[in-house]
């Protein structure tokens, strides 16, 4: 049977909400426009976070201090390894108004995430993790899915990317599960971001924001395997999102 990834972005707020908030919070997040030229992964430009700010994370439920701890270090990497200018801080549990609020345990029901400043909308949880430490996934997950809380789209939608999806597989794998539909398909694997107003490095297999790809989901049984780390790229990403100048 194929199995899909359990990891998921949230698209929850019309698209004009998402642009008006993202611009009040960072006015980069207009676009860019300076000749054609393009910085050379993958940062939508429309939803980053103003840099030099701190981003509070909050956790609901007052879930275990040891899983708590492990989430908020794995999330830090992004800022420590970098030298991005983002802070990320440790509130109080069930904070309304961190910027990042996690749910976590029996009610996360999938690992998912709002995606940078869409998250100023939600009135609930913006992410969601389902993972423990000691699981095998924990480390890929959190470092994935606060990708996404910082801005980071899926790397396998790179424009640059040139994966020989075999889409009859793909679209047969949502039919046998409960979770995806063949629009989730195409927005998760297939429909490659515009190659316009991006802020983005080469296309970058090894990212953490990249989906595994198994040998059936392409034509000539290519492969990515589970990226478990931030790569090269992705520090590099997230100084031109969040530069000191």
């Amino acid at each position: 049977m194929y199995t899909l990834a359990s990891l998921r972005t949230r698209h929850r707020i019309d698209q004009q909400l998402s642009h008006d908030l993202a611009v009040t919070e960072n006015p980069r997040n207009r676009g860019q426009s300076d000749g054609g030229r393009k910085k050379r992964g993958l940062i939508e430009t429309g939803r980053l976070w103003a840099p030099g700010r701190t981003l509070w994370i909050s956790f609901l439920g007052a879930p275990d201090r040891k899983l708590k701890m492990s989430i908020f270090e794995l999330a830090c990497q992004w800022v420590d390894l970098s030298g991005a200018n983002l802070e990320l801080d440790l509130s109080e549990d069930d904070d309304k108004h961190a910027q990042i609020r996690i749910l976590t345990g029996e009610h996360a029901e999938h690992n998912e995430s709002d995606i940078g400043t869409d998250a100023l909308a939600s009135e609930d949880y913006t992410m969601s993790l389902n993972v423990i430490p000691g699981d095998e996934s924990f480390e890929s997950t959190v470092l994935h899915e606060f990708g996404h809380a910082l801005g980071f789209e899926h790397e396998q939608l790179h424009p640059d990317a040139t994966i020989p999806w075999n889409e009859p597989a793909l679209f047969e794998a949502a039919k046998q599960s409960d979770d995806w539909s063949e629009q989730d398909i195409r927005e998760t694997y297939l429909n490659k971001r515009p190659d316009n107003e991006l802020i983005k490095t080469q296309y970058d297999p090894l990212s953490i924001m990249h989906y595994p790809i198994a040998a059936w989901m392409t034509l000539d049984g290519s492969e990515v395997v589970q990226n478990t780390e931030l790569s090269a790229k992705d520090l590099e990403m997230m100084r031109l999102a969040y530069p000191h100048d």
